[in-house]
């Protein structure tokens, strides 16, 4: 079974995996911890890990926190494990210094542990975090659920709080129970490949349509996701209107193509941050990594929800819109958000 870097469980079994997750959690709680006094940082080039798993969305919102260590610990060997695929689409905005993990570097760690460990998430990823936590870390900082008051594993943990307005200052918030610096600022946004020319402004008195959301699409299904994406641009047919779409939207994409016959833009990531980030115009969208992005940017958006703002979504910077409906949606709020008559 691979622990690190890798998913618990066989894929496919389901309640059996869940199981086998838990038991290993228990496991994990009987091994004795590495003491946290058991020094404080190596003699050599002490060693930073950020344990990144999620979505892209996810890393969006893992960017500040990247970018305040590297400016913390600038001769630090900073280093990105977990699932680094989302890593290479975002060079344009990873720190320099930041380097992914080599292939079976993950497991030479419990030979010199590493100084620090710093994990984004919590829930199905945490048997691999707490592993890393238990046997690879001097010191390790993570979440916990609200319903758990302690998390043994990490030395130090944060419960998640409800009234925070994004998880990138959920992010935040644990690189201050870390007593990382802040004096650094944000750090340096230079990929680790290299970043690119900035895009002149552009798309002014226009809207950027961003179609695409993981969440929406699995709450209402694809037939009534499609049907309010149609309803939106059918609205729209008159105003210039940019669509675009992320990784993961070619469903969305196919229906739009053939039925609005509108072809949506799909740019590498490191392209689409540039646009948005010289775009000045109007951006819609749902709550999607479009919405994080676009906070991570500075730039205002009108972000579309279901039922209710979820959390980790109540950016001050938007202008939140939640369709209470299943069916017959009032969509009222979005045009008056677009400056056109109900």
């Amino acid at each position: 079974m691979e622990i690190l870097p890798g998913k618990i469980g066989v894929p496919g079994l389901g309640r059996a995996e869940e199981i086998l997750r838990w038991r290993v959690r228990k496991l994990l709680d009987v091994i004795p911890a590495r003491p946290p006094t058991a020094g404080k940082g190596s003699a050599q080039t002490p060693r930073i890990v950020y344990y990144f798993a999620g979505t892209y969305g996810d890393f969006v919102q893992a960017l500040p926190a990247l970018q305040r260590l590297a400016a913390a610990f600038p001769r630090a060997d900073l280093v990105l494990a977990g699932e680094t695929g989302c890593a290479r689409e975002f060079v344009s905005e990873i720190p320099s210094s930041f380097r992914l993990t080599v292939a079976m570097e993950p497991g030479l760690w419990a030979l010199r542990p590493m100084d620090m460990l710093f994990t984004n998430a919590v829930g199905v990823y945490r048997v691999r975090f707490d592993f890393a936590a238990r046997f690879y870390a001097r010191r390790a900082f993570g979440f916990r659920h609200d319903q758990e008051s302690r998390r043994s594993v990490f030395f130090r943990s944060l419960c998640l709080d409800g009234k925070v307005k994004s998880f990138a200052e959920e992010n935040l918030k644990l690189l201050d129970l870390a007593e990382v610096s802040v004096s650094g600022g944000r750090g340096s946004p230079v990929g680790l490949i290299g970043s690119e020319d900035a895009s002149p402004p552009w798309g002014k008195g226009r809207v950027l349509f961003h179609i695409g959301s993981v969440g929406l699409k699995r709450d209402f299904g694809m037939p009534e996701y499609s049907r309010l994406v149609l309803a939106i641009l059918k609205r729209l047919e008159k105003k210039p209107v940019e669509v675009v779409m992320g990784p993961g939207d070619e469903d969305i994409g196919s229906i739009v193509r053939g039925t609005a016959s509108r072809t949506p833009q799909s740019h590498p990531l490191a392209r689409l941050i540039r646009q948005v980030r010289s775009f000045e115009g109007t951006v819609l969208c749902f709550n999607s990594f479009m919405a994080h992005l676009c906070e991570y940017l500075g730039k205002p958006a009108i972000v579309i929800h279901r039922r209710a703002v979820p959390y980790g979504y109540h950016c001050l910077l938007h202008r939140q819109i939640v369709l209470h409906a299943e069916e017959d949606w009032d969509l009222g709020e979005v045009w008056a958000a677009l400056g056109q008559a109900p």
